[in-house]
This record gives C-alpha cells, structure tokens and sequence, in this order.
C-alpha cells in the first residue's frame, strides 16, 4: 500500500457490520482489546447499551480507533488508524468533515463505534441524530443475535 499523506487516502471502507466489529468469529467469548479496525456499515437497528442509550434504527455506524496515547481534548478526539506499514493519526473533526460527505446516505442517525478515553464533548451540527460514548465502547451480539454497543454513558447530538 503506497503511503497515506492526507486523510482522504485512507482507507475507510463499507464493510459487513459483523466484520467490522470482529463479530463473526463464533467463538469470541470476550473483546480483543487489541482490534484497531475500522469503516463503516449500516444496520437496520442497534442497541446502546448504557445511561442514556437505547434503540437506535437505520444508523450509520462509524467505527473508529481512538489512539490508545492520545492527547486528552475537551472536544475532540485522536483518532489512530493502523495500517499494513504503520499508523496515522488524525482528529477526529477533521476525520468526519473529510469522510461524512463521501459515506452519508440517506440513514436516519450516525453511531460513533469509537472509545472516547478522554470523555470529550463532541459538537457536531449534522442533519441526523449523531450518537457516541464516553469512555470504553464494546461490540457485542445478544443471545437473540441483535446487535449490542455497550458503554458506560451515550451521548445524543441532535
């Protein structure tokens, strides 16, 4: 893979939901805390397991890796996507200005998939509900096979 000088070179792809968040491994009985994927996928429902999640229907989900040393912003977060050769990092305002045009559809919300160590406020002025966590964030499936994102505490802007 030649070298990635811009973020609109990385490569951000749709990809299946279960894929995305290393769900489609049978015997995953716990998060692989070093998993650093990310694209996107839209799902027909997700649950936002937490204090002030809930049900969230035709979503977008963005998944993201935060840098695991990021600087601690008020109201952005570092983001770190890992490559074949290396890693690249990037706000994540600069990330979703960049990217949210090229991925958007006609989905009725957005989910940040997207840990949040620093527990930063995030402004963003968008068309659709955007949701994201404080903290930690794990992708689990239900024994029903409905899709679980668990956090401490989800945020809604809009």
């Amino acid at each position: 893979m030649p070298m990635i000088t811009s973020i609109a070179e990385l490569p951000f792809a749709e990809r299946p939901v279960l894929e995305l968040l290393r769900l489609d491994d049978p015997a995953r009985t716990a998060p692989d805390l070093d998993y650093a994927g990310f694209g996107h996928a839209r799902v027909d429902r997700v649950t936002l397991a937490g204090a002030g999640g809930g049900e969230v229907r035709d979503a977008r989900l963005l998944a993201l890796h935060s840098a695991d040393d990021g600087e601690a912003l008020a109201d952005d977060v570092e983001l770190e996507f890992v490559l074949d050769d290396g890693s690249v990092a990037a706000l994540l305002s600069a990330f979703l200005a960049r990217w949210l045009p090229r991925v958007r559809g006609d989905e009725r919300a957005l989910v940040l998939v997207m840990c949040n160590p620093h527990r930063a406020t995030l402004a963003l002025a968008l068309d659709v509900p955007v949701y994201y966590a404080l903290g930690d964030v794990t992708s689990w499936l239900s024994d029903d096979g409905e899709l679980e994102l668990i956090a401490e505490t989800w945020r809604k802007i809009g």
